[in-house]
């Protein structure tokens, strides 16, 4: 087990980062019938569940007069069973211009998001957490199931669905490093986050407000509970990768930029 990091050095947090994302994607090798693949050239994870959420490169390092025939070696176990893949990129990943032919081998492009980190003991929790919001840790069905409905809000409901038989097994573990929390709003299931620790750090997931309840302070609320959970158990450096529209929230608590995570995904109905 990797020691707890102290604090947040500069020079090697990024590595962390990319660490402790990585971590967590390979978490679904646990599913029933899912194979992790590892060696000095590549790591993943081929899930038997549908969806880039489970399917998914986390690392890479290719020679670059091979890695034409890497990448399609790779890519190759995801098209025979025509399952969605998504191939992460971090600070780690070589070639530095893999992003690039990786879209010649027809991937797309999906995001780019900074990875941040803070010391938790330095933290701003200057925000008045609001009165009506209540903020519960899950360890059932029942409550996972409310929980996966907020975070999924805006997909179909069978979607939801098969996300919840996939995730509620490894979720709802006695001995898991992910711990999910749901905010209510006077009762009403409102919001969402999650913390996965690993790599020395713990780091914050899926804080979403449903639209109607947002700029309420609602997001800054559940980033800040689970980060002092995590203080609780003796964690002393957070870490995430941001959208958009939660950086600006993260950095007033503290959160600074240290690296960027990209993300490509290849869909079984491309034309490639």
């Amino acid at each position: 087990m990797t020691p707890i990091l102290h604090s947040v050095d500069p020079s090697t947090i990024a590595t962390c980062i990319e660490a402790n994302i990585n971590d967590y994607l390979l978490s679904y090798a646990r599913l029933p019938g899912a194979a992790l693949h590892a060696d000095e050239m590549s790591v993943w994870v081929e899930a038997r569940v549908p969806g880039a959420s489970f399917n998914s490169i986390v690392w890479a390092r290719f020679r670059p007069e091979q890695i034409d025939q890497q990448i399609e070696t790779v890519l190759g176990h995801f098209r025979a069973r025509a399952v969605p893949v998504a191939w992460h990129i971090g600070p780690t990943s070589e070639p530095a211009e893999l992003g690039r032919i990786l879209l010649q081998h027809g991937l797309a492009f999906v995001e780019e998001e900074p990875g941040m980190a803070l010391n938790i003991e330095h933290l701003n929790d200057d925000f008045a957490v609001p009165s009506k919001l209540t903020i519960d840790p899950i360890d059932d069905e029942v409550g996972l199931r409310d929980w996966v409905s907020v975070w999924l809000y805006r997909v179909p409901e069978e979607l939801r669905t098969a996300h919840f038989a996939a995730r509620r097994t490894l979720w709802l573990e006695r001995e898991r490093p992910m711990q999910c929390f749901l905010g209510r709003w006077d009762g009403k299931p409102v919001a969402t986050s999650m913390v996965f620790l690993g790599k020395g750090v713990v780091a914050v997931h899926h804080v979403v407000t449903l639209p109607e309840y947002r700029r309420r302070g609602i997001g800054s609320a559940m980033t800040l509970h689970v980060l002092r959970e995590a203080q609780k158990r003796g964690y002393r450096v957070g870490v995430l990768t941001a959208s958009p529209d939660g950086s600006g929230s993260y950095r007033k608590i503290g959160f600074r930029e240290y690296c960027s995570i990209r993300r490509y995904e290849w869909e079984p109905n491309d034309r490639s």
